[in-house]
């Protein structure tokens, strides 16, 4: 049955937004029958307009690998043998119900690796996981790409979620800071077919400016390229504030703390000696936002992941401020979605409201730092994890030290994963649960749908039958009921649990401030779309969201709706909304708290690293550690090549192509070379995500050295306990 109780047409053409990366294009499928012949860009999306990447036209091959696990598997002998759904709860069960009754539920830690947050179901059926092992330890993707934009935004605005994007369809001045948006289409801004609005934007008059240490695909199309050292965009940033405060620049939005930010600035001087660049570019550029009508700063992980990535996305929204650019159209605006959450009590501070127990990194938004991780899992004593399950990642390839992960994961007594391969991670574990196809599972982004370009109301039911198996959210509800009655769940018992998440989802909506306030929970609860699965939920978000109909309360969408339309409902440009985002009591942005003056000086004292640094870049055929096992993304030259600079080559008798050792204060790897004569010459730059472990189901371009594997586990954000996968100190040697 499809999401909302239809069988799927199963004509030649149907329609589904790609779940791979932050992008959400729309895709058109071509079927014969239940085969998926070819995916293409659809066209008339009123989003995403025709745009696709290979990756998206690759997913018929994720569909059919013969690589992907498709039943649960358990750790027999040694070997992962295919059981049943219940033998899997089953041993799950017995598996964690041990380390609980031994240890603690203090003993308990959850991964959730970035594809969750592209999947609805395992979203919400990943949060019922977690409380079902709470209190245990929570980490996430997020500290090794985008907590401390998050917690910038939650010291500024006290709302966490609180992420703008530019306005990029009416900004006549776009500055991108560490991101590559041609190859990514947007990271925390979904941005769909980038290059085609960067062409209107130009065609129009405007112009773009790239801050990155490497010549990227966008900085190659920039109208100016500012090629600073790595790490170092906190202090661009500082001096620019502190330019535009000196030109007279203030708050025109209702702000606090401009005083404690201008008196913080002033010691933070001579900016232009440690960024790379002179003081009269760094003026040039607060003129030229300056004199922009309709400016926009957006930065993302080469911002990030820094030893400052806070500070800096905190100072990149000062800028935004300054320029008169926030929430204003062209600028940097809040965008809205479909769905919204039930209401919960605002906390505007989630930050440090406990610590982990080894090093004491602080807590962000509920999760602990993953570059703490291996830490927690090999130190003895109370609190020392013991059992980890993993939804939808892959931290033995992904987190800093990831050689030191990967033999912390061979410690645990006892690791459940979810996921689609036997990869580096799940190898490790005892019980795997399998993941479902794109193709086979319905989609609505609920974490990205906040971050759009163009407001838009988006939702894919699934393009082919689920058969003999449950579906995502189904087999998050099995794990769930496993873990708290220490058995599998029989289906009528899985039926009333999702009766009791409804119904607390609509009891929390009734008693909030929405459109639902007061309302008759059951009769909300008998009028909702399909009468099984996540989309009871999702309807009753959109239903209760800002275009919704309030089930009958006013003019408005429903889950049907967007179902029966599959190139999207376009609900027009970013509106100015300041006043919905910012959660601090007094409803004002602040702009000097203690954190970040504190970390003003923190970065007053830092000093400056000499010799190579190491960062990483994208790739538009990869999409971090996965899909490497797909014949068309891997056709090509070999992608896990250092980028290096032939200035910083030459002084170390180093030819192109050649093989050199790349050694940090953690490991070191090896890699081929590939010479360039373009942006910071000290700047050597080698992707992430690649392994050096030898499979034969995986092609040749799977393999290559793993950057991460270079980043010392203690190299972080010194607020938001992020690794700093970027700026690592490195030596580049020939071999031999």
């Amino acid at each position: 049955m499809g999401s909302l109780g239809i069988v799927p047409d199963m004509s030649e053409r149907r329609f589904r937004i790609c779940p791979i990366c932050e992008a959400a294009c729309n895709l058109e499928v071509k079927l014969e029958g239940e085969h998926i012949i070819a995916t293409t860009g659809d066209a008339a999306d009123t989003f995403s307009r025709g745009h696709v990447c290979p990756k998206g036209l690759a997913l018929p091959e994720l569909h059919d690998d013969p690589a992907r696990i498709r039943a649960p598997l358990v750790k027999r002998g040694g070997a992962h043998v295919a059981v049943s759904w219940d033998e899997a709860y089953a041993a799950i069960a017995a598996g964690l119900g041990g380390v609980r009754e031994r240890h603690g539920n203090a003993a308990l830690a959850v991964y959730m690796g970035n594809p969750t947050v592209h999947n609805f179901g395992l979203t919400l059926g990943f949060s019922e996981v977690v409380k079902a092992l709470s209190p245990g330890q929570f980490y996430s993707a997020g500290s090794i790409d985008q907590l401390p934009k998050n917690l910038a935004s939650m010291l500024m605005f006290g709302n966490g979620n609180a992420v703008p994007v530019p306005d990029i369809e009416r900004t006549d001045c776009l500055v991108v800071i560490g991101a590559n948006p041609i190859v990514s289409n947007g990271s925390l801004w979904v941005v769909p077919g980038f290059r085609r609005k960067l062409a209107a934007l130009k065609a129009r008059g405007g112009q773009m400016v790239v801050v990155d240490p490497r010549r990227s695909e966008t900085a190659g199309v920039a109208d100016l390229h500012l090629a600073v050292r790595p790490g170092t965009d906190a202090w661009l940033l500082a001096g620019l504030c502190a330019r535009l405060i000196e030109r007279g620049r203030r708050p025109e939005l209702p702000a606090r703390g401009i005083e404690l930010l201008t008196d913080a600035l002033a010691t933070v001087r001579s900016a232009e000696t440690r960024c790379g660049l002179s003081a009269g570019t760094i003026d040039a550029l607060a003129d030229r936002l300056m004199a922009a009508r309709r400016p926009a700063v957006y930065g993302r992980v080469g911002t990030t992941l820094t030893r400052f990535g806070t500070l800096t996305s905190f100072l990149i929204e000062c800028v935004n401020v300054l320029t008169g650019s926030l929430d204003r159209a062209g600028g940097a605006l809040f965008p809205e979605q479909a769905y919204v959450a039930p209401p919960r009590r605002r906390v505007a501070q989630m930050f440090g409201r406990f610590t982990s127990r080894v090093r004491g990194y602080p807590e962000v938004m509920g999760e602990l730092p993953v570059a703490g991780l291996a830490e927690e899992i090999e130190t003895e004593g109370t609190g020392q994890i013991r059992g980890l399950v993993t939804i939808a990642g892959n931290p033995a390839v992904s987190t800093p030290d990831s050689d030191g992960m990967a033999r912390a994961l061979g410690q645990l007594e006892f690791m459940v994963s979810a996921d689609i391969y036997l990869n580096e991670t799940t190898r490790h574990a005892d019980v795997i649960l399998p993941g479902t196809s794109p193709f086979n599972d319905s989609h609505y982004d609920q974490f990205l749908g906040s971050m759009g370009y163009r407001n838009n109301a988006r939702y894919s039911p699934p393009v082919l039958p689920l058969r003999d198996r449950p579906d995502e959210w189904r087999m998050m509800l099995g794990m769930a009921v496993a873990i708290r009655e220490g058995r599998p769940g029989a289906p009528e018992e899985l039926d009333a649990f999702e009766d009791e998440v409804v119904v607390a989802a609509i009891a929390r909506h009734v008693g909030g401030d929405g459109v639902l306030r007061g309302r008759d929970p059951h009769e909300i609860f008998q009028a909702i779309g399909p009468a099984r699965g996540m989309e009871r939920l999702l309807d009753l978000g959109v239903r209760a969201g800002p275009w919704g109909d309030g089930f009958g309360s006013r003019e408005g969408i429903t889950l049907e709706d967007m179902a029966t339309s599959p190139h999207g409902i376009d609900q027009g440009p970013l509106r100015p909304r300041l006043a919905e985002v910012v959660f601090n009591e007094d409803g004002e942005i602040n702009l000097g708290p203690d954190a970040i003056i504190q970390d003003i000086e923190r970065l007053r004292q830092e000093g400056t690293s000499d010799g190579l640094l190491l960062i990483g870049r994208r790739n538009i055929q990869t999409n971090n550690s996965w899909l490497h096992n797909l014949p068309a993304l891997g056709a090509g030259p070999r992608r896990a090549i250092l980028e290096m600079h032939v200035a910083a080559a030459n002084a170390r008798g180093i030819a192109d192509g050649e093989e050199v050792c790349v050694a940090s204060g953690a490991a070191e790897v090896r890699a081929t070379v590939r010479l360039h004569a373009e942006g910071d010459p000290d700047t050597v730059v080698l992707p992430h995500g690649f392994s050096e472990l030898s499979d034969a189901s995986q092609p040749e371009q799977r393999r290559g050295p793993n950057s991460n594997r270079l980043a010392p586990a203690d190299h972080i954000d010194g607020l938001s306990g992020t690794a700093a996968l970027n700026a690592i100190p490195v030596e580049v040697t020939r071999l031999g």
